[in-house]
C-alpha cells in the first residue's frame, strides 16, 4: 500500500483535502477497528456482557446493539465464557452501521434471503433489527457455511436456515419470493487495511473491477428474488466507487421498477459521487473501518406472492446449548 494509490482514491470519492490528510493517517495507521456486541436471544433478560468500566458499552440504535469505546479494549469480547454461551456475538460497528437502513422498513418481513451470509454478521443484525418470519442465510463455499451454522446455532436465533446455491440458481428456484434481500456482496475489501490487516492489491483496477462484475451478477440475481413491494439491501466494506455506487446505478439504469430510500440519519454519509441515496463511512467518521450501504425498493405491493418452496429450506438452525 503506497500513499500515493490511497491518494488517488481520495480524489475519486472527491474528498475535500482535509480528509483526504485524515484518509491517509487512518489507512496508514491501520487501527480504525470500533467493536460492537449484538445481544442474542440466549442472553437472560436485561444481560450487558461482563467487560471492565472502561470498556463500557453505549446503545446503539437498538437495545440489542452495543457499540463499545474506541480504543484497545482491556478486554476481548471474544475471550469471555458469555461469548461461547452465545449471549451476544462481536463485529466491527461499521457492519452495524451499515444495516441502518433496515429501521425503515414500513413492515416486518415475511420472508428475508441473505445472499452472501458468511460468517453471519449481517443475518443476525436483521434478525436483531427486523425480526423476518422466515430467513435463509445462504452460502456457496463449504468451508463458510460451517463457520455461518456454527455462529447461528451459537447465538439462538430462531425461524431460521441455512443453504449454499449459487444466486443463478436462487434466481431460478426462488423468482420473487422474498420481501427482502441482503446483498453484502464480496469485495476488494479496502477497509481492511484501515484494521491493520494487509491486503495486497486492493486498489488494482483489474481487483476492484473483477468484484464489481460479480457483485453485478449477485444483485441481478437477488433482484429477480425479490417480490413487488420488496427491499433490497446492498452492503460492502470496501470504498471503490466502482463497486459501490456506480453498481447502484447500474441496477437502476436496467431496472426501472426500483429506487433508492432515503435514511435521515445517514445523511451525513451521504455520498457526494450521485444523487441517489447512497452512503458511505469512512474510517475517519469514527464508527469503524468505514463500508457502504444502500436500501433500494422495488415497486409493486405486498404480500409475497409464492411459498418458499420446502427443498430451500433443508437445513433449518436449533440453538445450541451453553
Amino acid at each position: 500500500m503506497s500513499s500515493s494509490q490511497i491518494l488517488k482514491l481520495a480524489r475519486k470519492l472527491e474528498l475535500t483535502a482535509e480528509q483526504e490528510r485524515d484518509f491517509l493517517d487512518a489507512m496508514q495507521a491501520g487501527n480504525r477497528s470500533r467493536s460492537a456486541l449484538v445481544i442474542t436471544p440466549k442472553a437472560p433478560e436485561g444481560y450487558r456482557p461482563p467487560l471492565p468500566a472502561k470498556d463500557t458499552p453505549q446503545e446503539w440504535g437498538h437495545s440489542s446493539i452495543l457499540a463499545l469505546p474506541s480504543g484497545e479494549a482491556e478486554t476481548k469480547p471474544g475471550s469471555l465464557p458469555d461469548y461461547e454461551c452465545g449471549y451476544y456475538y462481536p463485529l466491527d460497528l461499521s457492519s452495524v452501521w451499515e444495516t441502518a437502513p433496515l429501521a425503515h422498513l414500513p413492515f416486518r418481513p415475511e420472508r428475508c434471503l441473505d445472499m452472501c451470509a458468511a460468517p453471519g454478521g449481517k443475518s443476525i443484525l436483521a434478525q436483531t433489527r427486523v425480526s423476518p418470519q422466515e430467513h435463509v442465510s445462504n452460502e456457496v463455499n463449504p468451508k463458510r457455511l460451517g463457520i455461518l451454522r456454527h455462529n447461528l446455532l451459537r447465538c439462538g436465533f430462531t425461524n431460521l436456515y441455512t443453504q449454499r446455491l449459487r444466486p443463478d440458481q436462487w434466481a431460478e428456484l426462488a423468482p420473487g419470493c422474498f420481501d427482502l434481500i441482503l446483498a453484502d456482496a464480496p469485495c476488494s475489501g479496502q477497509s481492511l487495511l484501515a484494521k491493520g490487516i494487509p491486503n495486497p492489491g486492493c486498489f488494482n483496477s483489474s481487483v476492484t473491477g473483477g468484484n464489481a462484475k460479480r457483485q453485478r451478477g449477485i444483485l441481478l440475481a437477488a433482484l429477480r428474488c425479490l417480490a413487488p413491494g420488496g427491499f433490497l439491501l446492498y452492503t460492502t466494506c470496501t470504498y471503490a466507487p466502482e463497486e459501490n455506487e456506480r453498481n447502484v446505478l447500474y441496477l437502476l439504469k436496467r431496472h426501472p421498477d426500483l429506487h433508492t430510500i432515503t435514511v435521515p440519519e445517514l445523511e451525513h454519509f451521504r455520498s457526494s459521487l450521485t444523487q441517489e441515496a447512497c452512503y458511505r463511512l469512512m474510517p475517519f467518521h469514527g464508527a469503524g473501518a468505514g463500508g457502504f450501504t444502500c436500501l433500494l425498493r422495488k415497486e409493486g405491493g405486498h404480500p409475497l406472492p409464492l411459498s418458499l418452496p420446502d427443498e430451500l429450506k433443508a437445513w433449518p438452525i436449533h440453538a445450541m446449548n451453553c
